[in-house]
């Protein structure tokens, strides 16, 4: 039976008393993404000190809330780091003093024509098959195409990306992004997943990135984890930026993906006012470690526009980083990166903790290294090129 959206509105939940007393398992995920807030008054009802923002933002970027994460954010609090990602403010329409751009990322110039594939790796490429998401970072680094009318991928484009995968042989790995693809029916996402397998056999990693399962977490069903299954996607990526997106129900949902014999990560952004504090980082990546989410990424918020109140400086990632090597488990450390603009890709931010100098007599080098509680130790001998001698018969 196909499976499909309803799209008979259900009723808004305008009210404190309403949203306090929904149950998100109550209802099926298409109704409750039907309930999406899309104005910051409609939750006038619902949070106190909500910033009246001028209508001019929406022409930017849309508003899109998810009943399930209005009930995460706290009602008075402004400064909540779940208002904070979601709700729109002022400081979107200020000009910042550099460069940002609607594709700071050079996607754009990296998308085969014709399709919705950025091929900047050699062996791997992005996917994009959806510009929709369950709620709208104010931070997203897709605004060009993320909510808005002209930024939806057609049908027949994601049947190019699908031909020249299947086209390509020295692709081994698939990520499929967007928008979020777990935004898509089964049935359709069954259909696209299979036709990667079917038809680009060569493909040997198969993942999606979906922040949907933190947003709306009754998305992740025994019928979504039979699809994901049965064409072997290897990893599914989530997002989340601070502890209290972790909740008893995405515990829930993110063992049955596992059950499916799926490996989750976990990506991060680096947010001002949000998460650009050490003990928050050390929190929020011990508790998705603890149920099995490896901390893949932290990102620096990207030079996008309408997001520069977001920007973390980069001395301060680099403080962020040696508070977490040493103090939390390692497999709990994620790699801290910066996305170059104009396509330079993903660059590691990492502290030197081991370096290279020249000896004072200038006969060699010296390896002098550090760790995580600043004590040091010189190694003199990883700086010498030995060559083991010819032994004769």
């Amino acid at each position: 039976m196909l499976q499909r959206v309803d799209f008979n509105q259900p009723k808004k939940l305008l009210t404190r008393e309403e949203l306090d007393a929904y149950d998100p398992e109550s209802e099926s995920w298409q109704k409750q993404f039907a309930r999406r807030y899309t104005h910051h008054w409609e939750l006038n009802g619902v949070l106190n000190k909500i910033e009246d923002v001028n209508e001019t933002v929406y022409n930017k970027f849309a508003v899109s809330i998810t009943p399930y994460m209005a009930k995460l954010m706290d009602r008075d609090d402004p400064n909540c780091p779940i208002r904070m990602q979601y709700m729109p403010s002022h400081h979107e329409e200020t000009k910042p003093g550099f460069a940002t751009s609607l594709d700071q990322l050079g996607e754009e110039g990296d998308t085969i024509p014709g399709t919705s594939v950025v091929h900047r790796y050699p062996r791997r490429v992005l996917f994009l098959v959806s510009n929709t998401c369950a709620t709208l970072c104010r931070f997203c680094t897709r605004k060009r195409m993320v909510s808005q009318p002209d930024g939806s991928v057609a049908k027949d484009q994601i049947e190019a990306s699908i031909d020249y995968i299947a086209g390509n042989k020295n692709i081994e790995d698939v990520l499929l992004s967007g928008g979020d693809p777990f935004t898509f029916t089964d049935e359709r996402l069954d259909y696209i997943l299979g036709e990667l397998r079917r038809r680009a056999p060569h493909v040997r990693f198969l993942r999606i990135g979906s922040r949907m399962v933190v947003q709306l977490p009754t998305r992740v069903t025994p019928e979504l984890c039979a699809v994901l299954e049965k064409h072997r996607v290897q990893m599914v990526n989530i997002h989340i930026d601070h502890p209290k997106e972790i909740t008893p129900l995405l515990r829930q949902r993110v063992k049955m993906i596992q059950k499916a014999g799926v490996m989750m990560g976990l990506q991060t952004v680096c947010l001002k006012g949000i998460n650009d504090s050490v003990e928050v980082m050390r929190e929020l990546f011990m508790q998705t470690i603890e149920m099995g989410v490896r901390p893949y990424y932290v990102y620096s918020t990207d030079m996008v526009e309408g997001a520069h109140h977001f920007i973390v400086p980069h001395r301060r990632m680099l403080e962020l980083y040696e508070g977490l090597r040493g103090w939390i488990s390692g497999p709990a450390v994620p790699t801290f990166i910066v996305d170059g603009m104009g396509g330079l890709g993903k660059l590691p931010i990492i502290p030197s903790y081991v370096r290279e100098e020249a000896l004072a007599d200038g006969s060699g080098t010296t390896i002098k290294c550090r760790n995580y509680k600043g004590m040091t130790v010189e190694m003199p001998g990883l700086g010498q090129d030995f060559s083991l001698p010819t032994q004769s018969n």
